[in-house]
C-alpha cells in the first residue's frame, strides 16, 4: 500500500441520480448528508457511457474499460449470425471486474446490488446480485446462502421493484412507493449487517430507487418547489431523494472514518422524456429497411398484422397493469414463445432481402444487414458498407423535430469512433446518441407510413407512461482522507472509477484499463503504479444463464423500465 492510500473504500451508487435535483435540494436544506459531502468533499459531473444505460455504465464502472473491451452494448444484443436477440447479464461482460482483480490480490470485497453481477462470480467476500438477477429464489449471491442469512438477520431482501408499464392508479402507485421504501430499507440494513460481520477493503452498494421513480414520476415535479414538495405525485421523486440522503447518512455513520474513502456515484443522470422516435419507421421511409409486400407476407406476418389491428382498436388495454400479468402467464404456459419475442415483434414483417439497415433496442443502435454476417445480408463489406454507413449517419445528424426544429440526436458515431478492443465486432455499426428528451420505440405496432416522431401517449407505445429519461451527466462525490475540501472537478467519467478505486487502495492498475485516476479529487496525486493486465477473462459458458422462467422475470422488469418492448 502506498503512503497516500486509504485502508478501505466505500462506494455508494445512486442509480440515475442527478445534480439538477441534488443541487437545489441541498441549497434548500432538504438533503443534509449529501450537502455535507458537497461542502467537505470534492464533487463533479461523472460522464456516463455511450449509451447512458445501466447495463453498459455499471459494466464500465466495474471494469475500467469501454464497451469494446467488455462487450456489453445493450440490455438485449443480437446473436451472432442471426436476427434474434438475447438478454445480457454478467456472462455477457467479458472484462475482469474490480471484484475479481481485488479478490485475486487477496483483498476483501462486499458488493451489493450492482447491475450486471448475475450470475455472481466467485469473490473473496460477498456478492449480492442486482438488476438482471431474476428473483430472490435464484442463485443471485456468492456464496450461496447469503439471502437466507439476510432474511434471518434483517427480515428479508428485495432485488428490485416492478414498475408496470400501465396506469397503476393511486392505490397501485402507493403500493409501488411502499415497495421502493422497503427495498431501500433492506438495502441499508444488508450493507450494515454484511459490513459489520465481515472484513472488507471495498464495500459497494447500489440503490436503484431514484432511477425507478424518475422514469415514472418525473413529469409531475415542479423544479422550483423540490424541497417543499411532500405529497402527491409532485412529491414522489423529491421524497425518494430524501430517502437516499438518509441512507447515505446511515452508511456514513456506520462506516466512514479516518481510513475510509467514500465515493458517491451515479451511472447516468436524468431528465424529462417527451417524445418517441420510431427509428425503424424512419429507416423504412428513407428506403433503408423494407416491410414484406402484402402479397408476399408470411402466415406469421399476417397473423401479427391482424393482432396489431385489434390492438389499435383497443389501445386503452395497453394502459392496464393486468396486461403484464397476462403476458407472464402466457410465457409460463408457452416458454418457447418468450425466447424469440423481442426479435419477432420488432422484425416479423421485415423483408430482409430488401433491407440494408435495421434499428435495435431503445437507445439508437443501428446494424447494417451485412452479407456474410447476417443470415440474409445484402450489404457487401468494404466500400458499399462504408458508403451506406456514411449516408445513414448524415441523415440522422440532419434529422430534426418538425415541431421544435431541434436535432433528435446529440451525436451519431461509427462504432470504431467510440469503441475499440476485442469485442468491437459485437457493437452496432452506427451508434446514435439521442437528445435525452426522446425515446426510441423499438417495436412499431402501427401500419407503414406512421409518424416518425410523436409525443408519448399519442401513439401505440408501450412506454407511454414513462416520463423521465437518462442523460449523460451522472454524479461523483468524494469524501474522506486526502480529499480536497469543497473542490469541484471536471472531466471525470464512469470509466475512471475502477482505476481510481484501485489507486486509493494502493493497488497497481492493470495496463489495459481505459480509465484514469481522477487525481483532481485529492490533495495529492495517488500513485499506485501500473501492472500487466494478465490473461484475458476466461470465455463464458454458452447461453445467458437464465432458465425460461427467470428470463421472463428479467424481461418483464426491463419492459417496465422501457428498455425492451
Amino acid at each position: 500500500m502506498t503512503a497516500s492510500a486509504t485502508a478501505r473504500v466505500l462506494v455508494i451508487g445512486l442509480d440515475g441520480a442527478t445534480f439538477r435535483l441534488i443541487r437545489p435540494m441541498v441549497a434548500a436544506g432538504a438533503l443534509p448528508h449529501l450537502g455535507r459531502l458537497l461542502r467537505e468533499g470534492a464533487h463533479g459531473v461523472l460522464r456516463s457511457t455511450i449509451q447512458p444505460s445501466s447495463e453498459q455504465a455499471w459494466s464500465t464502472f466495474m471494469t475500467g474499460v469501454q464497451n469494446g473491451k467488455h462487450g456489453v452494448f445493450g440490455f438485449v444484443q443480437r446473436k451472432p449470425e442471426s436476427y434474434e436477440y438475447q438478454y445480457t447479464n454478467a456472462r455477457s461482460q467479458r472484462a475482469r471486474t474490480i471484484w475479481r482483480i481485488l479478490s485475486e490480490r487477496g483483498r476483501r470485497i462486499i458488493s451489493i446490488n450492482m447491475p450486471m453481477t448475475y450470475p455472481p462470480e466467485p469473490v473473496n467476500g460477498v456478492l449480492v446480485g442486482g438488476l438482471l438477477s431474476p428473483s430472490v429464489h435464484s442463485r443471485f449471491t456468492y456464496p450461496d446462502g447469503i439471502y437466507d442469512e439476510l432474511k434471518r438477520a434483517i427480515g428479508g431482501y428485495i432485488i428490485d421493484v416492478d414498475i408496470e408499464t400501465g396506469n397503476l392508479g393511486d392505490a397501485g402507485e402507493a403500493r409501488l412507493l411502499a415497495a421502493i421504501a422497503q427495498m431501500t430499507r433492506y438495502r441499508i440494513d444488508a450493507a450494515k449487517y454484511l459490513g459489520r460481520t465481515r472484513p472488507w477493503d471495498l464495500l459497494s452498494i447500489v440503490f436503484g430507487s431514484a432511477d425507478r421513480a424518475s422514469h415514472k414520476f418525473w413529469k409531475y415535479m415542479d423544479l422550483a418547489r423540490l424541497a417543499s414538495a411532500q405529497d402527491g405525485k409532485a412529491g414522489v421523486v423529491p421524497s425518494i431523494y430524501r430517502q437516499l440522503d438518509a441512507a447515505v447518512g446511515e452508511l456514513l455513520e456506520a462506516f466512514a472514518d479516518e481510513q475510509t474513502l467514500v465515493l458517491v456515484v451515479s451511472d447516468h443522470g436524468f431528465g424529462p422524456l417527451k417524445k418517441a422516435f420510431f427509428l425503424n419507421q424512419w429507416l423504412v421511409q428513407q428506403g433503408y429497411m423494407a416491410w414484406q409486400a402484402p402479397g408476399r407476407q408470411t402466415l406469421g406476418t399476417r397473423v401479427r398484422n391482424g393482432f396489431n389491428r385489434v390492438l389499435r382498436r383497443a389501445v386503452h388495454w395497453l394502459d392496464q397493469p393486468w396486461l403484464a400479468t397476462a403476458k407472464r402467464a402466457a410465457f409460463a404456459l408457452w416458454p418457447d414463445l418468450k425466447g424469440k419475442l423481442h426479435s419477432s415483434m420488432a422484425y416479423a414483417q421485415v423483408d430482409w432481402a430488401r433491407t440494408r439497415a435495421y434499428g435495435s433496442g431503445t437507445m439508437g443502435n443501428i446494424y447494417l444487414n451485412v452479407r456474410g454476417r447476417e443470415p440474409a445480408g445484402v450489404v457487401a463489406p468494404g466500400a458499399e458498407y462504408e458508403t451506406l454507413r456514411s449516408e445513414i449517419i448524415a441523415g440522422l445528424r440532419e434529422l430534426r423535430d418538425p415541431e421544435t426544429d431541434k436535432p433528435v440526436f446529440e451525436a451519431v458515431y461509427r462504432r470504431e469512433e467510440i469503441y475499440h478492443g476485442p469485442y468491437l465486432a459485437l457493437a452496432p455499426d452506427i451508434v446514435g446518441l439521442l437528445d435525452p428528451t426522446y425515446h426510441i420505440a423499438a417495436v412499431d405496432w402501427r401500419p407503414a407510413g406512421g409518424a416518425v416522431i410523436a409525443p408519448l401517449g399519442d401513439e401505440l407505445l408501450f412506454v407511454g407512461d414513462l416520463t423521465g429519461q437518462h442523460d449523460m451527466d451522472g454524479i461523483l462525490i468524494a469524501y474522506g482522507p486526502g480529499v480536497r475540501r469543497g473542490a469541484e472537478v471536471a472531466g471525470a467519467g464512469i470509466v475512471d472509477m475502477a482505476p481510481t478505486i484501485l489507486a486509493a487502495l494502493g493497488e497497481p492498475i492493470p495496463d489495459d484499463m481505459d480509465g484514469r485516476v481522477v487525481n483532481a479529487l485529492f490533495e495529492r496525486p495517488l500513485s499506485a503504479g501500473v501492472t500487466s493486465a494478465g490473461p484475458a477473462q476466461p470465455a463464458q459458458e454458452a447461453g445467458d444463464g437464465y432458465s425460461e422462467e427467470e428470463a421472463e422475470e428479467v424481461a418483464a422488469r426491463l419492459r417496465g423500465l422501457g428498455y425492451v418492448s
